[in-house]
């Protein structure tokens, strides 16, 4: 497994449990700012792996 691959998993996975995070903050209405935390912390991996993407396509081969 190469780096790239292995990268793009990690955030991936990041993301999938931010979510997973925000949706149990959500459903048991507890700590509110947690849940909004892993929400945007989501936003932000979801965009990070779209940068990355595009980037290492130029860079990577």
């Amino acid at each position: 497994m190469s780096l790239k691959i292995f990268h793009i998993l990690f955030i991936f996975l990041a993301t999938l449990m931010s979510l997973g995070c925000a949706a149990w903050s959500y459903f048991n209405q507890t700590a509110p700012l947690f849940g909004i935390g892993s929400a945007l912390a989501a936003v932000a991996l979801i965009i990070y792996g779209v940068i990355f993407i595009k980037k290492s396509k130029k860079i990577i081969t």
